[in-house]
């Protein structure tokens, strides 16, 4: 004879008391193995809300790159179109099936140029900015992610996969995620994404806390007190924790760790506001 069923109240009761336990237990933790670790406000309860779709989302959704929904649609423009004017630096035709991963509430990909046959999707680990993507940007497919190396598409499925300030919060995976977005890749395809470097983290140093940064400039200037890596010998070097920290890359390190598994095509510095960006080939 089986145990007694316990009634769905009760089984709720005891989830919602040993959930914030588990979560601070995970957020507390030096080291999760995957870093999968669960979003803040996540819980058993919610509702999407309706109404009227909007042309830009609410300002909690904005990541600190803009003061006002007019500049929040204007450097989101800017952004995407100097990456696309990095392709068509270097040769590339205009991607058909396109990915942003890291897209937070779309900034970047609503921008996308998205000509006859396009397919354009956006990725992130935030559940709040996909749902608002997916009520307000019709025709680009959003989905969500977590922070474990994996995404729901077959092998070969992209043309071209850009990720703006992703790579720049990624410590034990970097190398993982890179190796996925190359499977996703068809031959020939190409990735875009950014990376902090030692130029970038001494033009920090040289910021002052009135640049908008804030907390942000308060930790690098913390950590280079502690730790004096401005001008030191060394491959890498980050604070905080994944999805919230912050990585840095002598750049003749990270080329040729890359390289190995696609081709550089260009590495252009300090050139997503401080960040440097690289953009790789997989091979035919």
């Amino acid at each position: 004879m089986g145990f007694p069923a316990v009634s769905w109240k009760l089984r709720e009761l005891v989830l919602r008391l040993l959930r914030p336990l588990f979560r601070l237990g995970l957020q507390s933790a030096p080291v999760v193995v995957g870093k999968l670790r669960p979003l803040a406000g996540h819980g058993s309860e919610g509702v999407l809300g309706g109404g009227n779709s909007e042309d830009v989302p609410p300002p909690e959704l904005w990541e600190n790159y803009a003061d006002d929904p007019a500049q929040y649609l204007a450097d989101g423009r800017v952004d995407m179109d100097s990456v696309m004017a990095l392709l068509a630096k270097h040769g590339i035709a205009q991607p058909r099936v396109a990915m942003d991963l890291g897209c937070a509430a779309g900034r970047m990909v609503r921008h996308f140029p998205r000509g006859e046959g396009a397919e354009v999707w956006g990725a992130d680990i935030g559940g709040p900015y996909i749902a608002w993507c997916q009520r307000n940007l019709p025709g680009i497919n959003f989905v969500t992610v977590s922070t474990a190396p994996h995404l729901p598409f077959a092998d070969g499925y992209f043309d071209f996969v850009f990720c703006a300030s992703v790579f720049t919060h990624i410590t034990d995976l970097a190398d993982a995620w890179l190796l996925e977005i190359r499977r996703i890749l068809k031959p020939g395809g190409h990735v875009y994404l950014t990376v902090h470097d030692k130029v970038s983290y001494r033009q920090l140093l040289a910021k002052n806390a009135q640049t908008g940064l804030g907390t942000f400039l308060e930790r690098v200037h913390d950590f280079e007190r502690r730790h004096r890596v401005a001008n030191a010998d060394c491959d890498m070097f980050f604070f905080g924790s994944d999805p919230a920290s912050q990585v840095f890359y002598d750049r003749e390190f990270i080329t040729r760790k890359w390289s190995r598994w696609m081709e550089l095509v260009a590495y252009e510095g300090q050139f997503h506001n401080y960040q440097s960006a690289m953009l790789l080939r997989k091979a035919d």
